[in-house]
């Protein structure tokens, strides 16, 4: 079929439509007066729901996570208006989103809202997970509309219903009736719905629960989440009369599922057929064995009677839930423990369950003993707690308790006095392997420390001091303070840090910094004159010596320390440029660690006795929050620890984790071969040969300056 456009011109126009029938429309309209039909979520999954499933598609089968069954069926209890479920990664908590919400459309239907966490989160979860299970499921697709608006990304149209799928915002939380809300990775949540001039208008969950009214008892918000919030009571104990409750957390999914009815998964032991909580806290292992071998060894031990339990029957203890042996187990009004339905079960409108990743089909208990012991020996080596808080969240699905550094978060100021080390300025302690300084620009000055580093980690202050006078011939008045965002030529004060010597107790040696590092960041103008400085090392030699350094927050960033040009597109990028980038969270983390051990421990940091009240101060300037390290408030001056993450970077980027402490590099050896070992005044040390900038190999060939 043809029409022709404005131009005269021809152009094709899709064959309209075929007029509807009566009878069309009214075979449409039927299925909405159909009574709901009275089979369970997981009757109706395993009638109709098809998943695919490893290259293969396949039907809903309860025997694959038998732990789902009670708490999807309960949401179309009359009894609960909200049903929580909080485990790990790979428990099946996105199938449990599924049935529910498919449940409406085969046999109740009802208008279904799922929220995300955010809108691209949203799209992704019907690309991914949605649009294969209705395609696939015959009875579902031919109930989805055949209108072009009746299968977008963000609504779903259905005989008689219709699921919409969002994101937490005032907009789509309000003003909509709703039977069924679901709220997925609710963790990831901002805590609070912002309305109108940033003004907040409540909880998720709190306007899940009223977009629910109008459907009364029929009503129910469904609301699963991995735990991602922090404990914030280390002093918390758990109470005989609250065996299931979880430590107090400020906001999220652990709130929610402590004012429900606090339901714990419950095995029944294959010996003494006595039941007993499916919980990692009941597998052995053997902490001094490497993670893998460990991993492999571990199993699971009975608390009543010490049957030892392997991972291969972990199956069969799931599916004997199906059979009554074992199951959700809820606290009692007294303290004790029931099953779903006992009149003593807690009064409450909330059908919490919690979930451990010892239990979890998809995982296995190797995997997670690996995953235990690892994170452990790095919270131990580095005081970084990035990997065990994962572990915590997304391997056992609790919430987690991060490792105290004072009742404020912050460093405690009279644990830093004590166990303080008589080592004199500017002296090393004996057992010192490598020196290196951080530079932090400030305002009128550059703020020096000088730290100390050994083979097991170890690390303190050998010098602090400021740089606050312009180097001698320095252009303008020379009364003037020194300025390190407008004089490029003030940066010069800074070239005798690079051969600074610095004696080591007891070894008749001296060592110069190993490495340096100075702030890229600052007022407008230090970028610029940070560039320009480090590229006059550069071109001296020295691109392996001195680095500049660049802070970014956050705990999530993607390493520790990572060394490369800027973005491409950037100007610096053509000049050869590399930043020495830093997770400062991350480290203060390890700093902070570090500062509160014993001063003779591997990975400790003892605090000279020289050093003053203020900078000894500066150290606990800021507080450890969930999202990071953030100002304590009447703090102003940080830089004690500022300096600490930067020298903590350098260490670490010199190689200070993979060193070998039987045969150390040159650089961290007590030998003839350190370019930075003076044995004594008359010695001249052996210089460094030159690198470039870039520090890599360029074809076959190492670039070289001096190979003529």
């Amino acid at each position: 079929m043809v029409q022709l456009t404005g131009q005269g011109r021809e152009a094709a126009m899709r064959p309209l439509a075929p007029y509807a029938t009566p009878e069309d429309i009214l075979r449409d309209a039927l299925p909405m007066y159909d009574p709901p039909s009275r089979i369970s979520v997981t009757e109706a999954s395993e009638r109709y729901i098809r998943i695919p499933m490893a290259g293969r598609v396949q039907g809903y089968d309860r025997d694959l996570v038998p732990y789902m069954v009670e708490p999807q069926d309960v949401t179309q209890s009359r009894r609960y208006k909200a049903v929580c479920f909080i485990g790990p990664a790979q428990t099946g908590k996105t199938q449990l989103l599924m049935n529910v919400a498919l449940h409406a459309v085969t046999c109740d239907p009802s208008p279904v809202m799922i929220v995300h966490m955010t809108q691209s989160d949203a799209r992704a979860w019907v690309e991914d997970k949605l649009d294969p299970v209705i395609q696939n499921s015959a009875a579902i697709r031919e109930r989805l509309g055949r209108g072009k608006d009746d299968d977008a990304k963000g609504r779903k149209r259905f005989a008689g219903m219709s699921i919409e799928i969002g994101w937490p915002t005032v907009r789509q939380l309000s003003s909509r009736s709703k039977r069924m809300v679901l709220l997925t990775d609710y963790d990831h949540f901002e805590n609070l719905v912002l309305g109108p001039a940033d003004n907040a208008e409540g909880t998720p969950f709190g306007m899940a629960l009223d977009r629910i009214t109008t459907y009364r008892s029929r009503g129910s918000v469904l609301v699963e989440s991995t735990p991602a919030r922090p404990i914030v009571d280390p002093t918390w104990a758990r109470s005989q009369a609250r065996p299931h409750e979880y430590p107090p957390v400020a906001e999220g999914i652990v709130p929610i599922y402590n004012d429900g009815t606090r339901a714990r998964l419950y095995w029944e032991c294959r010996d003494c057929h006595t039941e007993f909580e499916a919980s990692f806290d009941h597998i052995e292992f053997d902490e001094t064995l490497d993670p893998m071998t460990a991993g492999e060894r571990a199993v699971m031990v009975c608390p009543h009677c010490g049957a030892v339990i392997d991972h291969r029957h972990k199956v069969e203890l799931n599916r004997a839930i199906l059979k009554g042996r074992g199951g959700w187990r809820h606290e009692a009004s007294d303290g004790t423990l029931c099953a779903l339905g006992d009149v003593a079960i807690r009064g409450t409108d909330i059908a919490s369950y919690a979930m451990d990743g010892a239990a979890a089909a998809f995982r296995s208990w190797s995997d997670l003993v690996a995953q235990k012991i690892t994170a452990t020996r790095r919270l131990e080596e580095l005081g970084d707690e990035t990997d065990l808080r994962k572990f915590y969240y997304t391997g056992l699905g609790r919430p987690y308790l991060p490792i105290a550094v004072g009742d404020d978060g912050a460093i405690p100021l009279a644990e830093l006095r004590e166990g303080r080390t008589l080592t004199p300025r500017g002296h090393c302690p004996d057992w010192t392997a490598f020196v290196v300084t951080a530079v932090d620009v400030q305002r009128g000055r550059f703020v020096v420390a000088v730290h100390a580093f050994g083979l097991d980690g170890r690390r303190t202050v050998v010098d602090r001091f400021d740089l606050a006078t312009p180097p001698e011939g320095a252009p303008g008045d020379a009364r003037r303070a020194l300025d390190p965002a407008k004089a490029a030529e003030d940066w010069a004060v800074l070239d005798p840090l690079a051969i600074a010597e610095y004696p080591v107790e007891g070894q008749g040696v001296r060592l110069r910094p190993a490495a340096l590092g100075v702030d890229f960041q600052g007022e407008p103008g230090v970028s610029d004159n940070a560039e320009k400085f480090w590229g006059a090392r550069r071109k001296a030699g020295q691109g392996n010596l001195w680095f500049v350094t660049r802070g970014h927050g956050g705990l999530h960033q993607r390493s520790r320390t990572w060394h490369e040009a800027p973005e491409r597109g950037n100007a610096r990028r053509r000049r050869g440029i590399r930043i020495l980038n830093i997770a400062t969270d991350r480290l203060k983390d390890t700093v902070a660690s570090a500062l509160l051990k014993p001063g003779t421990a591997e990975g400790a940091f003892p605090l000279p006795e020289w050093l003053e009240d203020d900078p000894l101060v500066e150290f606990t300037a800021e507080t450890r929050t969930e999202k990071g390290w953030v100002p304590r408030p009447g703090m102003k001056r940080n830089e004690s620890l500022d300096l600490a993450v930067q020298a903590q970077a350098l260490a670490e980027h010199k190689g200070l984790r993979r060193i070998n402490a039987e045969a150390p590099p040159a650089w961290a050896a007590m030998s003839a071969d350190n370019p930075f070992r003076l044995a004594d005044a008359g010695e001249i040390p052996k210089p460094a040969a030159p690198v470039l900038a870039d520090d890599r190999a360029t074809g076959w060939i190492t670039k070289r300056t001096d190979w003529i």
